[in-house]
């Protein structure tokens, strides 16, 4: 047959000589690759397919497949396509490769075609291939989440072992019902969010969601259509754990790919025990710990977040695999990072600044434990730092740890920069002695103190403390307290002592360097479960020194209650005497210095409540003063710990958002009540932006881009709100209108879709009219429901006269005409049974309609 003739009809040539194509080859399996973003290998392959043809040349999917479905051929198709797959799998372990997952696509029809399941299950069992390397990947649009009939086969692959990867995620709007039914292993995100990466700040706040709210239902992600360097990076940072694209390389065929191998030039595949460590790594989202940064007077970007990396560690060397843009910038910034490929070396003996840091991550890699730690930077300021293991490679011994930047403080040259975790670390110095001790076993580890470091390292490990280690340090007590130390230093006095008092403490002198010096002994018990305590012994001989110690101590320790009993950008801070009331402000900003508020007083409660008549803004007032007492607040912080209250001040004229917190510490065995107000005004506005940007996004995610009208989501939040009234009460009034265009098909054959369009944008025009006071839905190419109420309810049967008359109008001018079927609400369970009896009203007056136009 020659094409050129006129009468070639390109359909019937397809379905005549289908089997011929497959025999001959002409149609051929492509495979792309899956990459795995934390790694760049190879974690999966989707199989493809082609048709060469003689005479037509090379066709896409899209130019065949759909001719295949309507004929019920497509089945066949697929199979012979998951036959290939098989033998290249086979192939793959003969030559001694890595096996990956593969994908097949599989249509809805071939699910009603033949016995699906049994027909992969006899292919893949045959071609002795685990099941988990097949996944059955089903489009998004090619299923309904009310079609039992499929979702039972789909759960009964699930049962075999084989995974199932949901396909084209985002081009429909049935996926988030389907994910209610059915547990995908994968989520295939549409490339369409992926190609707006550069261009869209919403459609990266989009992607990124999509990727939390997978991760939440225990799902990876692969992204479509990578095709640049820049996307790739943007998916590693939100936690897409897979890509695909022409980024990484096109489908090819499966020789093509073998050939690519054999001359060097393959990607390489994961190895499989390396899967869960490199998953692990890949899901770790750096931008999901966004928070307030200090008011800048600007809206923050939903990807301003803490700093935050992932690194690798194999005991010797530290390397960043993965870190965020803020991460970026607080190395450039503190340390001049030009390459964040460099690697931290133990043994290199130039690396000062950090080594705390650095041995600490190292540790945190090999115990797991999570740790918070501060340490200090070249020009002195202290940075805050989360420490947290998340996967160890067993196969090349690796662990990964994500390191947090939580904060970093302002250079100053004052002592409320310090922290108390770096006074203790700096104190530890001077300790001769620390242990930590197991009282009921009597098992301990001595620690030694690391200035290089500023640190305590882990030495001598031993049992029996109180016989071993308590008779080798009485070697060195000076001879005059021997026998006081002997007396006191038991194990059932440290006890003793610990147990009424929280510490015990001894004083002796001990030889150092040939001379007697005053030492000081100090066992604490432990916090937590178990019976252990911590024994330090110090050189306490200058007693200038000790006093200067305990006093920083105490001071420290007082500062660091208040402080860390508040979080954010407080305006204000005050301690309270929960007994005489007697208060001070400690701390607060220029503007609020400004204010006409008391700083210290002796009735804080009933002050308090005078000072803010004169500052807050007028509508908050009753709402403050209904909170604000002394009962309340009490209360509150007995309950759940802490006090907090929202309102607005009015500071330079403008009402500023901010939150009372209040808290109750213990300083030098007394209850104090430290109250702070925090600045939240960006937080709000950032808050209430992004509540208003949802709103829009959800409006247009429920409205028909073609019509106007909303769309089929739409119509099943309807339905839904319509289900749980109808749970509620009996006693309501309204009728489900199902309307359907006849001849779109026609239309759409013989003058295009354009004219499709325009002929489904009259019709959605005429329903729109007729019902003007209910909601349209269109929830299918041709078809709109209609919830029609009140008055539109009352007047149903003249809506539908209404409709008729206008067929009868348009039947002679070829126009639009509409089938249409209506049902009441008549005490039904769901409003699926109403919908059911109009969509048959509206089929019997399709029948009847075309019945009429024969005559």
């Amino acid at each position: 047959m020659d094409i050129r003739d006129g009468s070639f009809n390109k359909n019937k040539y397809l379905i005549d000589n289908f089997d011929k194509a497959i025999k001959e080859e002409w149609i051929e399996v492509y495979c792309q690759p899956i990459i795995r973003t934390s790694n760049g290998k190879v974690c999966g392959d989707e199989s493809l397919v082609r048709w060469e043809d003689p005479q037509l040349g090379l066709l896409n999917p899209m130019e065949f497949v759909p001719t295949l479905e309507a004929v019920d051929l497509i089945h066949k198709l697929d199979l012979f396509v998951l036959e290939k797959t098989l033998d290249k799998i086979k192939e793959q372990r003969r030559r001694g490769f890595y096996v990956v997952p593969n994908s097949i696509n599989f249509s809805k029809s071939d699910f009603y075609s033949c016995d699906l399941v049994d027909e992969v299950l006899k292919r893949v069992d045959a071609a002795g291939v685990p099941h988990r390397m097949i996944a059955i990947a089903i489009t998004e649009g090619a299923i309904n989440y009310a079609d039992d009939f499929v979702v039972e086969q789909i759960r009964q692959f699930q049962e075999l072992g084989f995974q199932i990867w949901m396909d084209d995620y985002g081009n429909g709007d049935s996926a988030p019902a389907l994910l209610q039914r059915l547990r995908f292993d994968i989520l295939k995100i549409n490339r369409f969010y992926v190609s707006q990466i550069l261009y869209s700040k919403s459609a990266r706040i989009i992607l990124t969601e999509l990727v939390r709210m997978a991760m939440a239902l225990g799902m990876e992600t692969v992204a479509e259509g990578v095709e640049c360097e820049e996307q790739i990076e943007f998916l590693k940072e939100i936690g897409c754990t897979k890509a695909q694209g022409f980024y990484f390389r096109k489908p090819l065929p499966i020789p093509a790919i073998f050939d690519r191998y054999s001359k060097g030039k393959g990607i390489g595949a994961e190895d499989p025990r390396e899967t869960e460590y490199y998953s692990a790594i890949g899901k770790i989202n750096l931008y999901d710990l966004a928070f307030t940064r200090p008011a800048s007077g600007e809206v923050e970007s939903y990807f301003d977040t803490l700093p935050c990396a992932i690194v690798e560690s194999d005991g010797d060397t530290i390397r960043i695999i993965r870190g965020n843009k803020s991460f970026k910038e607080f190395m450039n910034q503190n340390f001049v990072v030009e390459n964040m490929d460099s690697v931290y070396d133990f043994k290199d003996t130039t690396n000062t600044v950090g080594n705390y840091t650095m041995n600490l991550i190292r540790k945190c890699g090999e115990d797991g434990k999570r740790t918070l730690i501060d340490d200090r930077l070249i020009d002195g300021r202290t940075v805050h730092i989360l420490l947290q293991r998340i996967a160890v490679n067993p196969v090349k011994n690796l662990s990964a740890v994500a390191i947090v930047i939580i904060s970093v403080s302002e250079k100053s040259t004052m002592l409320d920069s310090l922290t108390y975790n770096y006074i203790a670390r700096v104190l530890s110095e001077d300790y001769i002695n620390l242990f930590y001790v197991n009282m009921d076993t009597g098992e301990y580890v001595e620690y030694k103190p690391d200035p290089d470091n500023q640190n305590v390292s882990e030495g001598l490990r031993g049992d029996d403390f109180f016989k071993k280690a308590v008779s080798k340090y009485f070697n060195d007590i000076y001879e005059e307290d021997l026998d006081r130390v002997r007396r006191d230093l038991t194990k059932n006095k440290i006890e003793d002592a610990v147990k009424k008092n929280g510490v015990y403490v001894i004083d002796y002198r001990r030889i150092i360097d040939g001379e007697p010096r005053y030492v000081n002994l100090k066992a604490v018990k432990v916090r937590g479960d178990g019976n252990f305590i911590i024994i330090g012994i110090v050189n306490v001989d200058d007693q200038v020194k000790q006093h200067e110690f305990l006093e920083g101590v105490k001071e420290e320790k007082r500062m660091y209650t208040r402080i860390m009993s508040l979080t954010g950008d407080f305006v204000c801070v005050y301690s309270v005497d929960l007994e005489s009331e007697k208060y001070s402000c400690f701390s607060s900003t220029k503007e609020y210095d400004k204010l006409d508020i008391t700083k210290d007083g002796n009735d804080f409660f009933n002050q308090a409540v005078k000072d803010i008549k004169n500052v807050i803004v007028k509508e908050d007032l009753n709402w403050f003063l209904i909170n604000f007492t002394k009962e309340k607040i009490l209360g509150e912080i007995e309950k759940k710990g802490l006090f907090a209250i929202r309102y607005r001040l009015k500071i330079k004229d403008k009402p500023i958002y901010v939150s009372m917190r209040a808290t109750i510490v213990e300083e030098e065995s007394q209850k104090k009540l430290i109250v702070g107000v925090l600045n939240i005004d960006n937080q709000v506005n950032r808050e209430r932006e992004f509540e208003e940007t949802l709103s829009a996004v959800e409006d247009e995610a429920r409205q028909d881009q073609l019509t106007g009208v909303k769309n089929k989501r739409a119509y099943g939040d309807i339905e839904d709100l319509l289900n749980r009234r109808i749970k509620d009460s009996k006693n309501l009034k309204f009728a489900v209108v199902v309307c359907d265009l006849n001849d779109l098909k026609q239309i759409n054959d013989e003058k295009g879709h354009n004219a499709g369009d325009e002929y489904i944008k009259e019709g959605c025009k005429i329903i729109c009219n007729v019902f003007a006071h209910s909601p349209v839905y269109r929830i299918g190419g041709d078809e709109f429901a209609i919830i029609a109420q009140d008055s539109d309810y009352t007047s149903l049967d003249l809506h539908i006269e209404e409709i008729n008359k206008i067929n009868i109008k348009n039947s002679k001018s070829d126009k639009v005409t509409i089938a249409v079927g209506a049902a009441v609400y008549e005490d039904d369970h769901y409003v699926s049974e109403v919908f059911e009896r109009a969509d048959t009203a509206m089929y019997n007056h399709k029948r009847e309609m075309k019945e009429n136009k024969k005559m």
